[in-house]
């Protein structure tokens, strides 16, 4: 088992990763820095595709309120449609999950620059983006909350599919760095609607020392919030058919992100799962953001693609 420390060497790694989860001493690899976290904040990804400023975007739909620290929140969404999307529509839905969520501070990452790049990015290849925000402080409870707004928001889109023109049948979940603890829930259930899963340089596994040294967490906590957050776990104890899953690997991303996600990949293979997986053998954690170079295209490109596959329902 790999020692995950409390401590997060790299900033970015911290910010972009969010707080719910990076809990290894995940310092990244590579011989460049990153940007600073409020111009990676602001920074889109680093692929285009034609109509991207055509699309509609419908912000701040409410899906729930919640119970915080601070009070009560509304957890929101915006949402992506192509060009001329009408009511009458249906268009297959991606989910878009960030490693951050509300108790981050002051930063909503449905306004990542990222995150809005993907969304219109989404909408111009004939799909409904969404973003959303959650609750997902550090931590296993942080994890356990994230799964639950998750699993609400799922049910939103599906009660008011017609409202916000999205097939219901026909759903993806992409998630990215610790967003990964909440791919978990979606392969354990594996609804029919979930179609497929992509993965970008995400978390895929937790060990008993995942959160060490955290204060205040229960062990029955811990034992909860990692039976539900490790996708690699689920898929090996899974005994129903699994969604295809793509994965985008950072080759110098931290070596204890990249354990978790070979695990996942080697427990998949181990079922025969389709799974695709896209190494960049340069590429650093959010090679999708600061990275631009060809290979990092490619695998965007590539994940639209797998995507477009198997939302068409093939």
């Amino acid at each position: 088992m790999r020692r995950y420390s409390i401590a997060l060497i790299f900033v970015f790694v911290v910010t972009l990763s969010s707080v719910s989860g990076i809990p290894d001493a995940f310092a990244q690899e590579g011989p460049l820095t990153p940007p600073p976290f409020e111009q990676v904040y602001q920074m889109s990804a680093v692929y285009t595709v034609p109509g991207m400023n055509k699309v509609q975007v419908r912000r701040e739909i409410i899906y729930k309120t919640v119970d915080t620290s601070k009070g009560k929140a509304e957890l929101k969404v915006d949402l992506y449609l192509p060009a001329g999307a009408r009511t009458r529509h249906a268009f297959p839905a991606v989910f878009l999950i960030s490693g951050g969520g509300i108790e981050a501070g002051a930063h909503d990452w449905r306004d990542a620059g990222v995150y809005r790049s993907y969304g219109r990015i989404l909408a111009a290849s004939g799909f409904a983006g969404i973003v959303f925000n959650k609750r997902y402080a550090r931590g296993p409870e942080g994890t356990l909350n994230g799964i639950e707004d998750l699993r609400d928001l799922v049910r939103y889109v599906r009660e008011h599919a017609a409202e916000l023109s999205v097939d219901k049948d026909h759903f993806a979940f992409w998630a990215f760095s610790a967003g990964g603890f909440l791919l978990a829930p979606v392969l354990d259930e594996a609804a029919p609607y979930s179609r497929a899963v992509v993965c970008f340089y995400c978390i895929s596994d937790v060990d008993q020392n995942t959160w060490a040294g955290l204060e205040g967490v229960t062990e029955e906590v811990r034992m909860r919030a990692g039976a539900a957050g490790s996708s690699a776990e689920q898929i090996r104890r899974a005994a129903h058919p699994l969604p295809p899953i793509f994965v985008g690997r950072a080759g110098w991303n931290s070596p204890g992100i990249n354990h978790t996600i070979d695990k996942l990949v080697a427990e998949a293979l181990a079922k025969n799962v389709l799974i695709e997986v896209l190494n960049h053998p340069t590429g650093r954690h959010g090679f999708d953001i600061i990275d631009p170079n060809e290979r990092s295209k490619e695998i965007i490109r590539r994940a639209l693609d797998f995507l477009k596959w198997n939302l068409a329902g093939h």
